[in-house]
């Protein structure tokens, strides 16, 4: 059986509201919690067969930082722009 794990991105940086939503990135909780996360699914033993992104900045970081650390190649992610909304 197949399982579906959902993530939202880690914190995303407001303190410049020039900068797009698409291009907002993670703010310095989020660059530490998103390879967090990854470490966490890692130490659960958890593998993933596909990881799928919206491309917005602070999304693809945070897939980018789980990846790493579950040994996921980063270049298979896909990107998918109906996730992104704003």
């Amino acid at each position: 059986m197949k399982t579906l794990y959902l993530a939202r991105h880690a914190k995303s940086f407001w303190g410049d509201q020039s900068i797009p939503d698409f291009d907002r990135p993670l703010n310095k909780r989020g660059k530490r919690d998103a390879p967090f996360m990854g470490e966490v699914l890692n130490e659960k033993k958890i593998r993933l067969d596909l990881i799928v992104s919206s491309p917005s900045k602070r999304t693809k970081k945070t897939a980018m930082e789980i990846a790493v650390k579950i040994g996921y190649l980063e270049k298979k992610i896909v990107y998918n722009e109906d996730l992104y909304e704003d």
